[in-house]
């Protein structure tokens, strides 16, 4: 049986992706410090949850090259699907050498446990802000490549290893993912249906950077799954980048009256001036993958906010609301409790 081991797997993509493999007979090794950069316990949470479904869980750290060398070696890991890093693009701004250190250098342990370890094949995580600003829509994997985040810039020298070490090593498989705007349940509080829909449930105002016309290619965390385990799994993808994401973009004005929509509550908005690391616009050429590998995604961004929203008022109201049709739920009086 192939054990992957999956490097931050803990982490939102990582939950949904750990599920995914161990639910089509592979084995799998969590990876990950749990960090306080969000919510341990949820980490925690999902890790016991994976754990139950026959994942194994090992606290470490990618920075610390012979804890991940030893495990590798002792759970006899023949594949990596390497998700664990530093997010956040606003975040990069701030605490730009934290960023810079977990996404490169922690990068670099992993290619260097590929080279020197007997790994099949790894796939490293990359990201839609390793373009930058559009030049055209939509973007496909030859796109310029012009950060303008110290995040984006951390994935794109995350490529630019992978390139010299496949130039280097040429028996090395080393396949590049770049995910488009990820969504779903679980998802970080940072991040932007989590921020939405949460103060929409609690009747908070929500702050919308920009004019609220910036579009996203919104892809659900179910699909970016599925992309991981063909790159993951299939021979055409030997050593090559793919775009993940929906194939099509919605701009946060039509999300936040999906969102109204959704969860039968009037939205309060503040519009805020849009942060320069921001990128206006993401729509994913997705045709690579689906030729080399038959990708195909099925969920949309309106499955991932009902998704979220059912999973927060679990979260919030107890369990068992996950198994309440939508229509009661969203009738319920008590979604209009205040906390």
């Amino acid at each position: 049986m192939t054990t992957v081991l999956v490097t931050g797997g803990a982490g939102f993509i990582g939950y949904h992706l750990t599920k995914y493999l161990l639910a089509r007979g592979l084995k799998v090794v969590i990876f990950d410090n749990f960090s306080s950069y969000y919510s341990p316990q949820l980490k925690k949470i999902n890790a016991l949850e994976c754990q139950k479904l026959g994942a194994k869980i090992i606290e470490g750290d990618i920075l610390n090259r012979q804890m991940l060398f030893q495990t590798i070696e002792n759970e006899q890991c023949s594949k990596i699907v390497h998700l664990a890093a530093q997010p956040g693009v606003r975040y990069s701004s701030i605490h730009p050498e934290k960023t810079l250190r977990v996404n490169v250098e922690g990068t670099a342990n992993i290619l260097e446990a590929v080279q020197k370890l007997d790994i099949q094949r790894v796939i490293l995580t990359s990201s839609s802000s390793v373009f930058g600003s559009a030049f055209y829509l939509p973007i496909n994997e030859n796109h310029p490549k012009k950060p303008v985040s110290i995040y984006g810039t951390s994935k794109l020298m995350v490529e630019q290893m992978a390139e010299v070490y496949r130039y280097l090593y040429p028996n090395l498989d080393i396949v590049i993912i770049r995910p488009f705007t990820v969504v779903g349940a679980k998802q970080r509080p940072d991040m932007a249906i989590n921020k939405f829909v949460s103060c929409a449930l609690e009747e908070k105002k929500i702050t919308v950077f920009g004019d609220g016309w910036q579009t996203r290619d919104w892809t659900h965390v179910e699909n970016i799954a599925q992309g991981f385990y063909l790159a993951l799994t299939k021979e055409k993808a030997r050593n090559q980048t793919f775009n993940i994401g929906n194939g099509s973009r919605i701009s946060v004005n039509e999300v936040l009256k999906l969102i109204a929509k959704i969860t039968n509550h009037e939205l309060q908005l503040i519009f805020s001036p849009r942060n320069k690391a921001d990128i206006k616009d993401t729509f994913a050429d997705i045709s690579k993958a689906k030729q080399l590998i038959g990708y195909h995604p099925q969920k949309t961004i309106f499955d991932a906010i009902e998704d979220f929203t059912e999973f927060y008022l679990a979260e919030k109201f107890g369990k068992g609301f996950e198994n309440i049709s939508r229509k009661v739920l969203f009738e319920s009086k008590i979604i209009a409790t205040k906390s």
